[in-house]
């Protein structure tokens, strides 16, 4: 069992009392100026939530989009550093757009990858209708800690996998209100997103952590535990049908995210088994506490044996805590990948490498 030392612990905390008003935003809230809505994000339907995706600006034909999605009680302003460095280089300033993901991180997985794959789906027909932006069937989506699970899930098909951790029986047997039953089916049968070509994994809980199933899971929980469209849902389909319709923990426990995160969680379970989209290249960056970092590294709250994941194009372990967003070997990881996207050849631009590696670690010491 892998112990988190006492100052890690109260980040957690402390960063789940931060949330709460993150958490409670209204939907298209935004508290930087340098993001703005990508419009229409989301239609607020009664079987969805508010959220979707932040741009800097408009949207720029033969750009590609860089979508990236925070963790667990994170907010889309842990990647303004991380974004001014990349957009700090020439080359791939001429060949991005960032965008972030806004949501609810402590509603149902399922439930918020649901949301992610109806912005991308609806940002496609704002921005592209026609389907001749070349650049937009070249997406990256980098996530951290939860945001990665979210990223695995726009390049996996669902299969039966996810719907058998609710049910062994046919999702065609619900009966209930239809869009109810429609929000389920998508909630839990899916296919890949095929704009989705690469995929980013900073310290992503795969198998879970640890910390969801100690002393802080049920403090998380009652602090997730506010209403929204998906509980509303599942509570009217469980009225709706006989209860052995339901496996018991879906019937027993509202669904939350932290939930979801306890290590060997049947969800999780099935997110492994169900594989990646062998077409699509993946990336794992790793934090390690422990310097130099090597195999078997925890950040205090994944262990390598959850964020590990077999297939990974590349794996790059640094030193540094979960949060390691701002770290400089993370952010230069992360340019890399971008630059092997495009096809950019890092060897013969030492020259900006750098000064991008100055800058970034000049605001290190400054820190």
């Amino acid at each position: 069992m892998i112990t988190v030392p006492c100052y890690l612990r109260a980040a957690v905390v402390g960063m789940i009392l931060a949330s709460l008003s993150v958490a409670n935003d209204s939907p298209g809230v935004v508290t930087t100026p340098a993001w703005g809505p990508a419009r229409p994000v989301c239609d607020h339907h009664l079987w969805q939530e508010p959220g979707g995706l932040d741009t800097r600006g408009p949207y720029e034909r033969g750009k590609v989009p860089v979508v990236l999605i925070h963790g667990l009680w994170g907010n889309p302003h842990q990647w303004d550093q991380t974004v001014e460095y990349l957009e700090a280089d020439p080359e791939l300033r001429e060949r991005y757009q960032f965008w972030v993901f806004r949501y609810s991180s402590g509603d149902a997985i399922p439930f918020s990858a649901h949301s992610l794959r109806q912005s991308l789906r609806r940002a496609r027909q704002q921005f592209d209708p026609d389907g001749t932006d070349a650049a937009f069937n070249r997406i990256v989506v980098v996530g951290h800690s939860l945001g990665g699970i979210l990223a695995k899930m726009m390049v996996q098909g669902s299969g039966s996998r996810l719907w058998q951790t609710v049910s062994t029986r046919p999702i065609d047997e619900v009966a209930g209100p239809p869009r109810d039953c429609q929000l389920l089916r998508q909630v839990f049968c899916y296919e890949p997103v095929p704009e989705v070509r690469r995929i980013v994994f900073i310290a992503t809980p795969h198998r879970g952590s640890p910390l969801a199933s100690g002393p802080l899971r049920g403090i998380g929980i009652r602090l997730c535990s506010r209403p929204s469209h998906f509980r509303q849902a599942r509570a009217t389909l469980l009225a709706s049908n006989e209860p052995d319709l339901f496996a018991p923990r879906f019937r027993g426990e509202i669904p939350t995210s932290v939930a979801e995160l306890a290590s060997e969680h049947p969800l999780l379970l099935a997110l492994c088994d169900a594989g990646i989209d062998p077409s699509v290249r993946s990336h794992s960056i790793i934090a390690d506490l422990r310097d130099p970092p090597r195999p078997g590294a925890t950040d205090g709250i994944v262990p390598y044996s959850s964020s590990h994941l077999e297939g990974a194009a590349t794996e790059l372990l640094v030193h540094g805590h979960h949060i390691c967003l701002e770290e400089p070997a993370v952010i230069r990881e992360v340019r890399r990948i971008l630059s092997e996207h495009s096809g950019i050849d890092l060897a013969s631009r030492t020259d900006h490498d750098v000064l991008v590696r100055d800058g970034l670690e000049s605001r290190q010491e400054k820190d």
